[in-house]
Order: structure tokens, then sequence, then C-alpha cells
């Protein structure tokens, strides 16, 4: 008998009659797909209404190593996305993996802190009193609090733009507050509160920079709208390393007394844990372009006409000291550019210097030329209407406004092969789509986005 296979062509709009195929009395083979078009089972509908496993890639197909088989199944499901490798970015696993290394380190480090914690805090001390203990608990409480208040309201919008460099320095942040916790016993009175107080600011500061680059972390890693369920596996993976980091880090308490030989540790479990995050936010590959990864990119197409790659400018990425200030073509610092905070700061002249307006679509530059040592200064604002790749633009303008400059201002000639590349160029547009950037988001504004509406004051009068 014919048999025909039952597939789900995106390319084809026309609606499957699934009724009328099986109708027919054929065999009719069906195949289970994934959000990424991939096959999980195929099945065979026979003409008698049974239906026959053909394929499965989610269970096993024999009676051999089943069990085993069974036991990769239930751990792929208890900690990675339904659908792995495919309802997650190419990123995801090297990211994972070092993310539950560092996880490792920082359970053990924070045993032996938290036992110098108690003993500032009097445990063990005849001397102490609970109520001592008890104001510290409410000092440091409070400056934790603050902390998380003040860190928030100050850098909440550049953690988004920048999530890899605020992942690193979360780390960086709880790393320091163990070693002031660590070294908290051996203070006075006052010395004892000044440190745990720092400690506990510290680790707040830790809490709302790696939660809020996490999240961010998370959409990127997200492909199949699973972003709820790849939370609640991470949760699940630190858990579980958080269980194994117990049962090691129980051993080392116990066995590790001495205070020169916990610094010792503490020192190498430090290092251990920061060099696993730095690799792990390395290894992630953002495809929406901030403002690093936008120099990157545009600086080597000015430079050599070459569009990178999303990996080639992650390659290159600089993940904890950048700042955008930009060089011309003879490779002098010469502009900071920086999406402005307002219409003054942008227009207003600085230090008697000249402010020179430079209009695109959807966007202006306020330009501030160089002069006597000074770097000078570009602001962008973009304009009510505007969409994201109308960030991205105003970006690639104001460098290549900067391209032309020298430390003294409009002066550098430019041969006739660079002037030809610009920030408009439709061949750049189309690679960047080609190569992978999402131009439908930008990560450019690091305070609150501000647009631009003007008319004419004495229209309006009239």
């Amino acid at each position: 008998m014919e048999q025909k296979v039952l597939h789900n062509d995106t390319n084809d709009q026309t609606p499957i009659q699934f009724a009328d195929l099986i109708k027919q009395g054929d065999d009719v083979e069906i195949a289970e797909l994934d959000k990424s078009g991939n096959v999980q089972r195929r099945w065979l509908h026979r003409p008698d209404n049974t239906i026959a496993i053909l394929e499965s890639k989610t269970e096993p197909n024999g009676i051999i190593h089943s069990s085993v088989r069974e036991w990769k199944r239930f751990l792929s499901d208890a900690f990675l996305p339904i659908g792995f490798p495919h309802s997650v970015s190419n990123d995801y696993l090297a990211y994972q993996t070092y993310d539950s290394l560092q996880a490792f380190f920082s359970t053990i480090t924070s045993l032996l802190a938290n036992r110098a914690l108690l003993q500032g805090l009097g445990v063990g001390d005849a001397d102490s009193s609970a109520t001592f203990a008890m104001l510290i608990t409410i000092l440091t409480d409070a400056t934790s609090r603050i902390a998380t208040i003040v860190f928030a309201h100050r850098f909440g919008l550049r953690i988004e733009p920048d999530a890899k460099r605020f992942r690193f320095l979360a780390d960086i942040f709880n790393d320091s507050a163990f070693f002031l916790e660590l070294y908290s016993p051996y203070f006075g009175d006052y010395g004892k509160i000044l440190a745990l107080s720092v400690g506990q600011a510290l680790r707040a500061l830790c809490g709302v920079a790696a939660g809020a680059s996490k999240a961010a972390l998370s959409v990127h890693f997200a492909k199949h709208d699973n972003l709820a369920e790849l939370n609640a596996k991470e949760a699940s993976q630190e858990t579980a390393v958080g269980l194994i980091g117990l049962v090691v880090g129980t051993l080392v308490v116990k066995l590790v007394q001495d205070h020169q030989s916990v610094v010792y540790l503490m020192v190498a479990l430090v290092f251990a844990h920061l060099w696993m995050n730095y690799l792990g936010v390395r290894s992630v590959c953002m495809t929406t372009l901030n403002r690093q990864r936008a120099t990157i990119l545009f600086r080597e197409y000015m430079t050599t006409g070459r569009v990178l790659t999303p990996e080639a400018v992650a390659a290159r990425e600089n993940i904890v000291l950048w700042l955008p200030v930009v060089g011309g073509r003879l490779a002098e610092r010469v502009c900071k550019i920086e999406f402005a905070e307002s219409y003054q700061r942008a227009a207003a002249s600085c230090n008697g210097r000249r402010v020179k307006v430079v209009d695109g679509e959807k966007y202006t530059l306020f330009v501030t030329e160089p002069r006597d040592g000074r770097i000078g200064a570009i602001k962008v604002l973009l304009w009510f209407g505007c969409e994201p790749r109308h960030a991205v633009l105003a970006w690639f303008k104001a460098m290549e406004t900067a391209w032309s400059m020298d430390k003294e201002g409009y002066h550098v000639e430019t041969s006739a092969a660079l002037t030809q590349r610009h920030a408009d160029d439709e061949d750049l547009w189309k690679s960047l789509g080609r190569l992978g950037w999402d131009l439908e988001a930008q990560a450019f504004e690091t305070s609150a986005p501000i647009r631009l509406r003007a008319q004419s004051a004495a229209r309006k009068d009239e």
C-alpha cells in the first residue's frame, strides 16, 4: 500500500487537511517537530487507526541500555530546557558550564566566610553579648537595603546594555565581601561593625547586578519563548551544584582551621571563582548591538571594509575596562560618544568650544570638537518615532564623524576608499542582517531614554 508523508513545510501556507488524508485509507507518516523544525518523533498512522512509532529522539527504541537512556533523559529534562540544544542559543551550554563551576567555588568560599562572620558576631566568645550581635545584624541589614535602593536607582538602566560587564562585577563585589567577613573577627568593635556593614552592602550590590544581568542574559539564551522555563532550570542547576559544594565545603571547613591556611585557600577559591565567571561571560555571544560592540564592528568596517560576525566581535569585547572614547583615522582618542541625558547637556557649549549640529534620519548629533589637548564630545539625541536601527545608525554616524578628526579638530584627510564607507551604506546593513545581528533591538541608552520633538516657537504663537 502506498505510504504518504504528512509534513509541515514552513514555506507552504496551504492548510494541511489532515482528516481528508486519513480518510483516503493509506498509511500516513506523521512527524513531530520542535519549534526549530527538528524532528523529535515519527509515527505511522495505519488505515485501521493503529499507530506505530517509527523514530524517537526522546524515548528509547530498544531494551539494551534503555535504563541508561532513561536516566540521561531524566537528567536532561530536570536541568536543561526542553528541546535542548535547539531551544537555546549556541552559547548557552558553555556559559552554564562555567556558571556552575563558579557557583561551586563560591559555595565553598561562602562557608569559610560564614564561619568568620559568626565569629565576628561573637559566637564562641564569652565576653560577647547577644545584644551586640543583634545590633550588628540590624545595622548590616539596614546598610544592605539602602545599598540595594541606591545601586538600583543609579545603575539600573546601565545593566542590560552591559550585561556581561555587570555579571562579572557582581562576583567581584561578592568576593570582596567574603574577605571583609573573613577578617572581621580581628578588628575592634567599631572596625568589626564597619567591615560587616560594607560587606553586606557589597553583597547587596552583587544581588542587584547579578539578578538584573542574568535576566538580560536569559532573554538572549531563550529561543522558543521559554524564558520562564530556562530560569527555572538554571535554578535547578544552581541548587544541584550548591548541594555538591555544601558537601565538599563541609569537609573543607572541618579540615582547614588555621587562619593562614584559610586565607590561602580563600585566595585560591576566589581566583578560581572569578576566572570561571570571566570565562562564562566571555563565552556569551550577544547579537544585539551596544556601545562597545558597535564601536568594534564599525571601526573594523571603516578600517578594512569587513563586517564582523557576532562571534568575532565577542572575541574582541573588553569585559570590564572599556570607555566610549573613540579614535580617529590616526588612531588617536579624539571623542567621547554618548547618548545625552537632556537637550541642554547636548546642545550647551562646553568650556567655550563651539557645538556643531549634524542631522540624520531620526537622530541629531551635537559635536564638540577637540581643542587644546582636550578630547571632543559627540552627544546623540533621538527623535520621537525613531526605531532601534536609528540608534545604531546614530552611533555609526558619530564614529564616522570622529574618524576624520585629530586632537585639534577636523584636519585629517581620508582616502577615497575610506570616504566611500558610510554609516548608512545599504551593503553594510544587509551584511549585518545576514551575519545574524539583531537590528530590531538596541542596547545603547544607559540612562532614561528621551526623544525630541521640535517646532518653531513663532509659529506656535500664531
